[in-house]
This record gives structure tokens, C-alpha cells and sequence, in this order.
């Protein structure tokens, strides 16, 4: 036992959540777990635990001392947490009877976790792009195997077939950067309903992510947009992964990549309030869209956590039950 939590299992060193990884569906039984799901460059040590409600969750922060406020002023580094699954009782029993600010609270400590650790997946791929930039500097052509690498992140990232060389690293360095955590957090909340969503209770779907292959149907289609469906995750980390990947590489945020690209240039600090205005065109609602996230980022007081920092060590895993699962 770990205080009121049962260790649900106790991964080996080197079994996080990566491809043959454990996971778990919606509507399959908690004692099945051989699910696999496909999480890139996840953490090289990890542990699941299973904690049985939200109340319980409640006594897992107060025993272990995890504080929002300590990680936005920085006297605490953001704990390694990632939550396997939203719970199917979460959006009908148990957050409609929370207050709203035990709900907004609840929202923030499971999803603020999981964009540092989506965050760090990004920062130390580009880390080794900018290594491989330094190695590379000449405008010549990259040998393998550091040209195999680039050519796949370069897919990734949806940027057009070239040669592998120093102008394309540079071209990916723009793509391969991180999204500012307040940004991350504040539509994330906007988009979900603080987790509260019909999309993010079936498909772990925090962003509303549009897709013309599978996926949720919505219940009321837009006319002329064609048959979108809102895509789903089998967790929502990959949910925050995809929605980071879609700022970095989708054409209607070209302007996002541009003003990060600029703020790194004349070396001042990535944060939510300075990009927020570019990303007019991730929503039909624009300008109002963009307000609307701006205060979010003010009303909840996000912007410290663009200066926090993850934990390091271990990431744990939670099967989060919502009492009477």
C-alpha cells in the first residue's frame, strides 16, 4: 500500500508506457492490461498506480505535498504525473457535484503534468537537433545515420521533401520547439470544458481536434465543412502531444512558429501572453477566441508556469477511477 493507493503495477526500468507499453481502453475491465499504446520517447523509468476516486486523489496531492501555486511560483517543480484515462464518471457524477473551484483545481493537477511532459519530449528532441546543427555546420549534405533521424522528424512535422542538410535543420529547429505551458493549460480548459467534454470523456480528446478519419462524431455536423469527425487518443497525453504538434506544423500557425522563432532570436522567454494573438485562427471565433484564452491565461494566474520546471526522476502513471467505476 502506498498511503490510501494501491501500487497498481510496478513497471521494470525500462517499461514506461512506450510501444508494448500497458494501457487501458474505455469500457475494458481495470484487471486487463494488455492493451498496447504507441507514446514516443517517453520516460525511461516509470510506475503505475491506481488511485480509486476523486477524493482519493485529493489525499495523494495533500500527502505528497503537491501545490499549483508552489509550481507557478517555482518553490515546486511539477511532479511527473500522466493519467492513463479519463474516467467514465467524471463528466456525469462526479464533476457536475464539485464546485467550480474544485473542479478547476482537480483539472489542474492532472493536466498541467501532462504538458511538461509533453513539453520535455519536444525540448530534448531539439536539443539533439540543435547538437546535430553544431556538428553539421557547413551547407553541405547530413551523412547518416544523423540524416535518418532528421529525414523522420522532418515527416513529423509535415514539412516538404528536401535534402538533408543545414538548411532543413534550421527549417525543423522553427517547427521543434516547445508551446508555452500557460498557453497549453488556458485552451486545453476552454476547449475541454475543464475535462468536462463529451469528446474528452470518450475519446481522452482535450483540444477538439478536427479529423476526416475516424474519430467522434459531433452531434450537430457544420454545414459545408464536410464529414469531420473530433479525433480521439488512448490517453491524454497523447491528446496534449498531438495538439503541440499540430501548432508546430499545421499551415494556420505559421504566424505562431514565426513570433516563437522571433522571441528566441532576441533571446526573451516563450510565454502564452506574448503568442496568444497568434493563434487567431484556431478558432472560427478569432478575435473573440483570442480574448477569451488571454483571460484565461490572467483570470487563473497561468503565467508562472511558463518559468516552472518539470520534476525529475521517475513518472508515474495513475488509473484514476471516479469512486464507483
Amino acid at each position: 500500500m502506498i498511503g490510501s493507493f494501491r501500487l497498481f503495477s510496478k513497471l521494470n526500468k525500462h517499461h514506461p508506457l512506450s510501444p508494448g507499453g500497458a494501457v487501458f481502453s474505455k469500457g475494458i475491465g481495470v484487471s486487463i492490461m494488455c492493451v498496447f499504446l504507441i507514446l514516443a520517447a517517453l520516460p525511461a523509468r516509470s510506475e503505475t498506480i491506481e488511485i480509486k476516486s476523486f477524493d482519493d486523489l485529493d489525499r495523494y496531492f495533500t500527502e505528497k505535498d503537491y501545490a499549483i501555486q508552489k509550481w507557478k511560483d517555482g518553490t515546486q517543480k511539477v511532479p511527473r504525473l500522466a493519467i492513463l484515462d479519463i474516467p467514465e464518471g467524471w463528466r456525469k457524477r462526479v464533476a457536475p457535484h464539485m464546485t467550480v473551484s474544485h473542479k478547476k483545481r482537480t483539472f489542474f493537477r492532472v493536466g498541467i503534468p501532462l504538458v511538461f511532459l509533453a513539453n520535455q519530449q519536444i525540448a530534448e528532441e531539439r536539443a539533439r537537433l540543435l547538437a546535430l546543427r553544431e556538428k553539421h555546420p557547413g551547407p553541405g549534405p547530413v551523412p547518416p545515420p544523423d540524416a535518418d533521424w532528421i529525414r523522420e522528424k522532418s515527416a513529423e512535422y509535415s514539412l516538404p521533401p528536401a535534402p538533408v542538410d543545414g538548411r532543413l535543420m534550421d527549417v525543423l529547429a522553427d517547427h521543434m520547439d516547445i508551446v508555452p505551458p500557460s498557453l497549453v493549460v488556458a485552451q486545453m480548459a476552454d476547449e475541454s470544458g475543464w475535462g468536462t467534454s463529451r469528446f474528452a470523456a470518450e475519446g481522452n480528446a482535450l483540444f477538439g481536434q478536427w479529423t476526416y478519419h475516424g474519430g467522434l462524431m459531433p452531434k450537430d455536423q457544420r454545414n459545408g465543412k464536410g464529414d469531420y469527425r473530433i479525433k480521439a487518443f488512448k490517453s491524454p497525453l497523447q491528446s496534449v502531444q498531438a495538439y503541440m504538434l499540430n501548432l508546430n506544423s499545421g499551415k494556420p500557425y505559421a504566424g505562431f512558429r514565426e513570433e516563437r522563432k522571433k522571441l528566441r532570436a532576441a533571446e526573451e522567454e516563450l510565454t502564452g501572453l506574448k503568442l496568444v494573438a497568434t493563434l487567431i485562427n484556431y478558432s472560427e471565433r478569432h478575435e473573440a477566441y483570442v480574448r477569451d484564452i488571454e483571460n484565461l491565461i490572467r483570470h487563473n494566474k497561468l503565467m508562472g508556469l511558463d518559468q516552472a520546471s518539470l520534476a525529475p526522476g521517475e513518472t508515474v502513471f495513475v488509473r484514476l477511477h471516479a469512486g464507483d467505476d
